[in-house]
């Protein structure tokens, strides 16, 4: 090619922007370049959008002297939307939604409670943790499965992920937790097909503590009743629950309530006042916009504030420490006689229940007892169901009683031994559904890692009918529980 038309194609290239100005110095002197467009260049502006906002900045590398910067095409989304006005942001949402470091201190384990990862400025913080409870039933009474007077049933019995912290700021509060037991997801026959009746989430709730006084709680949780219901079954004195927490608790619901852990500062009282959706866990139905859950609840420490949420007394401080609490629950047109989510009456129809909550929580040195009273009273609403016949269905009378339990329990000094045991009853109301029940039972505990990892061993005689031989079964159950 000659000389001259190659000379005149690289001119034409060059004019034409498609060789870099860099390649070949200009003959002819230039104006300087204009600046490239403040989005173009991943930096501090840039930080809310892009590899800046994950704490990564580039830099546009200088020109060798004496070359030409080329002109960087701006993005059009860049052109529309202009540089960031930060002089109309409110006062610190830039710092707030940008980037919060963790420092190394910051991520830590706890046995029981899981890791924690904890921002610098402590505004944000995620604690993960897993437990989980292997247990055996051993059961003895007449005709209990098949004709078998003897049953032995291997489970797991509780499975769950726990994800809390604090968002946004130290007093914004969360809690998600999931099960994935068959237990927790009502799974009750593994030979049959019978599915899962609850989704996984168990408790997903906002905690708002900016008050003192007046804290606020809304999302999935368990309903503040009776006492033992809300203490978690991962910090149980024996293997589970009495049967009055069984026949009188409310649950989980989705609602809301105001609380105080500290009312006015005394070290003394708590109260909680909430609503809920009478729909119970899991609630995605329609219902009446005054059909709900109230609930009022207080709590008195007369030698100050405690952890009186837990059945152990694993700190066997020489002090007493005494938790007072009394609480009322009123259900309008409640679905189920027992607890919301328990099963509708044959007729179809509701239940308007009051339900009166007494207990008491005590801990010295090693010895821990707590009681509890509850008391329900209910109005049928009928149905109007059908049977096969078309004749109509008897009205199922409300489960109206009163039932009560008394648990104590003995760490063994220098040692990681207890000794615990409990009574407890059902009585029915003159005209009620409910049933005479109660409960006589032993336990034994070692708690290697306290209640983070513990095995658990328990004999329970129950009696459905009175204390006659009818209706009898007797009950061991062990249990290993490990949290991580």
């Amino acid at each position: 090619m000659p000389k001259a038309t190659l000379l005149a194609f690289l001119s034409s290239l060059f004019v034409a922007g498609l060789v870099s100005p860099g390649a070949a110095r200009s003959p002819m002197p230039t104006q300087a370049p204009a600046p490239a467009p403040v989005d173009s260049v991943k930096g501090t502006d840039a930080a809310a959008d892009g590899d800046a906002a994950e704490g990564i900045v580039t830099s546009a590398k200088p020109e060798p002297a004496g070359t030409e910067a080329s002109p960087a095409a701006p993005r059009p989304s860049a052109l529309a939307a202009g540089p960031p006005a930060d002089d109309l942001l409110p006062p610190g949402e830039a710092a707030l939604m940008g980037n919060h470091p963790v420092d190394p201190a910051g991520v830590r384990f706890r046995p029981g409670k899981g890791l924690e990862v904890k921002s610098v400025d402590g505004k944000f913080s995620l604690t993960s943790r897993v437990r989980v409870q292997f247990r055996n039933t051993v059961t003895y009474g007449e005709d209990l499965y098949d004709d078998h007077d003897l049953v032995n049933d291997f489970r797991l019995r509780r499975a769950r992920i726990a994800f809390t912290g604090n968002a946004f700021g130290k007093d914004t509060r969360y809690k998600l937790e999931i099960a994935l037991s068959p237990n927790d997801s009502g799974v009750t026959d593994s030979v049959s097909e019978s599915g899962p009746v609850n989704t996984p989430l168990l408790d997903y709730y906002f905690d708002f503590r900016q008050l003192r006084d007046l804290q606020l709680r809304i999302g999935q949780y368990k309903i503040p009743g009776n006492r033992q219901r809300v203490i978690s079954s991962g910090d149980l004195q024996l293997v589970d629950r009495s049967l009055v927490n069984s026949e009188f608790n409310v649950d989980r619901d989705v609602g809301l309530d105001l609380r105080s852990r500290d009312f006015l500062g005394l070290d003394r009282l708590r109260y909680y006042v909430g609503v809920y959706s009478l729909l119970g866990r899991d609630a995605a139905a329609d219902a009446d916009p005054f059909d709900l859950m109230y609930l009022a609840r207080i709590e008195y420490l007369p030698f100050g504030l405690f952890d009186d949420y837990s059945e152990v007394d694993f700190e066997r401080s020489r002090r007493p420490r005494l938790s007072l609490g009394a609480g009322y629950v009123y259900q309008d047109n409640a679905p189920g006689l027992r607890r919301v989510r328990s099963r509708q009456p044959a007729d179809g129809g509701t239940v308007d229940n009051h339900i009166v909550y007494a207990d008491a929580m005590f801990m010295l040195a090693g010895f821990s007892a707590q009681i509890e009273f509850a008391f329900r009273s209910g109005t049928r609403n009928p149905g109007g169901a059908l049977d096969e016949a078309g004749a109509p269905i008897p009205v199922t009378a409300p489960r109206d009683g009163l039932g009560a339990m008394f648990q104590a329990g003995y760490l063994l000094p220098n040692t990681p031994f207890e000794i615990s045991g409990r009574y407890g009853f059902l009585r029915a109301a003159e005209t009620s559904s409910l049933s005479d029940n109660n409960e006589l039972g032993v336990g034994f505990s070692y708690y290697p890692g306290r209640h983070p990892l513990k095995l658990q061993a328990d004999v329970f005689q129950y009696w459905r009918d009175g204390f006659t031989g009818a209706g009898a079964e007797t009950q061991l159950r062990v249990q290993l529980q490990a949290s991580l």
